[in-house]
């Protein structure tokens, strides 16, 4: 627990009254006139204070406000997630996610000491194991929790306890349950899913992670648009434990219909594809945080908050809770980092195919961030802030794409989002469409339906499918 500290008022610079007899006289006939009046309200006291006049005499300073005590603010902790990469190492995931080399080597040191190396080995991770963490605004882990692939039921978890994280395995014999979840949109997708009955903090991020390509959901939805999901939930006892894969998802907006559906080859690569095959994966993120809302869009004329004035506004303003955690929204070179002007902290990322993006007024930068530096779409690169000119926290984002040889600013909204990931090989698509309309199917049924027994006769993504 940090110390109490003790709020002290600031010297008021005038000189020291004379301790001469006249100030002990002075002293005496104020405790008379106090003693005279003690048969009076408080409320009649002080407005007879107010209505004499002043009296000329010198009056004693008032003394000094006593000593405040003011516990320390709990610290606020951002929540992290992630999964490990093809060929990646679990510090890389970590780091990936901004956390620095010092709090890397303190969990790998708690879990190796609370957790046998034949049962989590932190230098042995596998593509798609899931990760979260739990990390204060100062950047030191304060949770942790590790999930293998395909071992849902097994937890590596630490916990900070008295100062120091506090690593051990938990186990549990878990009942597994895939349910269907459907409604429409009211106001925000986190209402939606609250008012489908099921957890919307940890469901919406999972809706958000998968269409994240595609789909701003802080700005994009409407009132007419709805979704559907296909979900694992695990109990124990009857009592939900957690969420597990998202198997399918639908988001059903007004112009356009968005498919998901989870599968995995025989050579082990998984992740989401659409209705075709191809990979959800796009070079570009559809934002570089997670924000409350736009306080400026990208615009010609605006009206300046500090300058007074209407300037151009070539970029898009997120506002968001200092400290927030700001990534890249691509693969890319970092080509500045430090302060830049009235953007304050800055960073900048030079993409393939003559793009760059830019991240301003951060209240800190990442230490992975430095100039020179290959940095992964996602990756944190800084946190949110209100250096530079800037009247409260917010992310200043820029776009530039590459005309004439020049970099110039453009809307990012506007930028045609081309898919990077793998589609599926052509000797497997067979198969995936057979798991596609299965996973329609489910889909199709009413919110709520516990879908597991349609599923049981049908095989694991990866496997043989039938194509019939």
């Amino acid at each position: 627990m940090k110390p109490y500290t003790f709020a002290r008022p600031r010297p008021n610079g005038r000189p020291p009254l004379s301790r001469g007899p006249g100030l002990v006289i002075l002293v005496l006939g104020l405790t008379a006139l106090c003693a005279s009046r003690v048969d009076l309200a408080g409320s009649e006291w002080h407005t007879a204070a107010r209505t004499q006049p002043p009296d000329p005499t010198p009056v004693l300073e008032a003394p000094e406000p006593e000593t405040v005590l003011t516990a320390p603010a709990e610290p606020k902790i951002i929540e992290l997630t992630g999964i490990i990469g093809r060929g990646e190492v679990f510090s890389e995931a970590l780091k990936r996610q901004g956390i620095e080399h010092e709090a890397v080597f303190e969990l790998v040191s708690s879990l190796r000491k609370g957790i046998h190396r034949a049962e989590f080995n932190p230098n042995i991770v596998q593509r798609g194991d899931r990760f979260s963490l739990g990390v204060d605004t100062a950047g030191v882990i304060q949770s942790f929790e590790f999930v293998k692939r395909g071992a849902l039921a097994t937890r590596f978890v630490a916990n900070r306890l008295e100062g120091r994280l506090e690593a051990r395995k938990e186990e549990a014999d878990l009942d597994r349950q895939v349910v269907v979840v459907s409604a429409g949109i009211e106001g925000t997708i986190w209402n939606a899913i609250r008012g489908a009955g099921e957890n919307p903090d940890l469901l919406s991020s999972r809706l958000i992670e998968i269409f994240e390509y595609d789909i701003d959901f802080m700005v994009d939805c409407r009132p007419a648009d709805a979704f559907s999901v296909a979900i694992e939930k695990f109990y124990k006892d009857g009592e939900f434990v957690r969420y597990g894969d998202v198997l399918a998802a639908e988001y059903r907006a007004a112009r356009e219909s968005y498919h998901a559906y989870l599968f995995e080859t025989p050579a082990g690569d998984r992740g989401y594809h659409d209705a075709e095959g191809r990979s959800l994966r796009g070079f570009f993120l559809k934002s570089p945080l997670n924000y409350r809302r736009i306080s400026s869009g990208y615009s010609n004329r605006r009206f300046h908050p500090v300058l007074k004035k209407y300037l151009a506004h070539h970029g898009i303003d997120y506002a968001a809770d200092y400290g927030t955690p700001v990534w890249a929204t691509a693969d890319g070179v970092i080509v500045s980092s430090g302060r830049k002007g009235p953007l304050g902290l800055y960073v900048e990322v030079q993409h393939k195919n003559g793009y760059k993006t830019g991240y301003g007024h951060l209240s800190r930068i990442s230490r992975t961030a430095r100039k020179g530096v290959r940095v992964r779409q996602k990756q944190i690169v800084g946190y949110v802030g209100a250096t530079g000119r800037a009247t409260g926290p917010h992310l200043h984002y820029n776009f530039y794409s590459k005309v004439g040889g020049k970099y110039r600013l453009s809307n990012p909204s506007r930028v045609v989002n081309r898919p990077t990931g793998k589609t599926i090989p052509p000797a497997l698509l067979d198969q995936f469409f057979a798991h596609r309309n299965h996973l329609d199917a489910l889909l199709d049924q009413e919110s709520g339906s516990i879908v597991t027994a349609l599923l049981d006769p049908f095989p694991t993504p990866g496997l043989d499918y039938p194509t019939e």
